[in-house]
């Protein structure tokens, strides 16, 4: 799925111009740890907190230079970044309650978030129906120039996420998955998310479930689940796996 010029710049704009302040976010295996002062008579808790990511060790980066016959430079290079990580989840999604959910990192400009006088808040970006993470390829790359550290990511059961042994892909499964990954990369640190089309429908519902989390939004087109999560739920496990697999996203 595309995302118009308009959009995208009108996107690029809000995302730039956001007011609120960012706490931070957590790169892997990274640890930073704010002191508190001498004289507190309660130490403050850190505003940061080490975790360690787990790689899906099945997961291999996507050729799409030969196996999606796409010579684009910028796809080339988003693939090159990508990674699947393993993320929390419920029982009713995984049985392991984990799953590999693929993502590409853009970390901010290091120059813009001086000029920016600080960092903004992170933005997690959800591609559309049909779609995968390199959706972003472009945008992704022009937001990190401006100072904004950017995570797009491909919503469970498309893109490059896992398949086998999945026990639902359901639009609450998709949200599930998307929280369990800012959980698991981000530490359920003060974020943006944007969406586009169905990607905006999982960005409503995660936004509007975890208000402590989700600081800003941006929707562009955006759909909506009808009565939350929607007929998609309905679907019959076999036909849902199916499905993942025939729509699994050709960048």
């Amino acid at each position: 799925m595309r995302v118009g010029t308009a959009a995208v710049a009108a996107a690029a704009s809000a995302v730039a111009l956001l007011p609120l302040p960012c706490l931070g976010f957590l790169p892997s295996q990274i640890s930073h740890v704010v002191r508190p002062q001498a004289n507190a008579a309660v130490a403050a808790p850190p505003l940061f907190v080490a975790t360690t990511l787990v790689d899906d060790p099945t997961f291999t980066k996507p050729d799409t230079l030969n196996d999606g016959m796409i010579g684009e430079q910028a796809c080339t290079d988003a693939a090159s970044l990508m990674r699947r990580v393993n993320v929390p989840v419920p029982a009713t999604v995984s049985s392991t309650g984990e799953v590999g959910i693929s993502h590409i990192h853009w970390p901010a400009s290091p120059a813009a978030k001086r000029a920016n006088g600080g960092p903004t808040l992170p933005l997690v970006l959800v591609h559309g129906f049909d779609s995968s993470c390199l959706e972003y390829r472009r945008l992704g790359p022009k937001l990190a120039a401006l100072g904004i550290d950017v995570y797009a990511v491909d919503l469970l059961g498309w893109g490059y996420t896992q398949l086998e042994g999945v026990e639902s892909f359901s639009a609450q499964a998709k949200v599930d998955a998307l929280k369990g990954f800012w959980t698991a990369v981000g530490n359920d640190a003060p974020v943006c998310v944007a969406g586009a089309s169905l990607g905006g429908a999982a960005a409503i519902e995660f936004a509007s479930a975890n208000p402590d989390v989700v600081k800003g939004a941006v929707f562009i087109d955006a759909q909506g689940f009808v009565d939350g999560v929607g007929p998609m739920a309905m679907l019959p496990k076999p036909v849902a796996r199916l499905g993942g697999k025939v729509l699994k996203s050709e960048p």
